[in-house]
């Protein structure tokens, strides 16, 4: 009996922990919400460093800081960043190997590893800034 007890107390735990942030969503979709709200500005060719890429698996995605370069408005290299600031190159082999991770909107096209996983590049520096919200005038009771 207290095996069971445990195993559901376990279960509930494990089920409360890997949700998210409360409202169902992972990392990714909350990232993909934010940029889907406020827009973002075209991403140029170059290097672009501490941007967050996403592995995802059914519901569960990670998001790990990374750097990457952009040539002809697509990811061609990438990199993730270890806790002690140096990179290590991305040697996961993908499915399809024509497909290019095209950016639009700030994120790349999602792609899909031969583990299947799929992975996406958000660039945080060129999410738009929130909109400027309209000043409320005080009521008369303030005066």
């Amino acid at each position: 009996m207290k095996k069971i007890v445990f195993g559901l107390i376990l279960s509930v735990l494990s089920t409360s922990i890997s949700a998210g942030d409360g409202d169902g969503d992972n990392c990714y979709e909350a990232y993909n919400k934010k940029f889907a709200e406020r827009g973002a500005n075209e991403v140029k060719d170059g290097w672009y460093e501490n941007v967050v890429i996403t592995f995802r698996q059914g519901n569960q995605a990670d998001c790990v800081l990374g750097k990457v370069q952009v040539e002809a408005g697509a990811v061609t290299q990438m990199y993730l960043k270890n806790v002690d600031g140096t990179y290590q190159i991305f040697t996961k082999k993908w499915k399809h190997e024509d497909n290019k991770s095209i950016v639009s909107n700030g994120i790349s096209k999602s792609r899909l590893t031969i583990d299947g996983e799929v992975v996406n590049v958000i660039f945080t520096t060129s999410i738009k800034p929130p909109k400027k919200k309209i000043a409320v005038a005080p009521s008369p009771d303030d005066l």
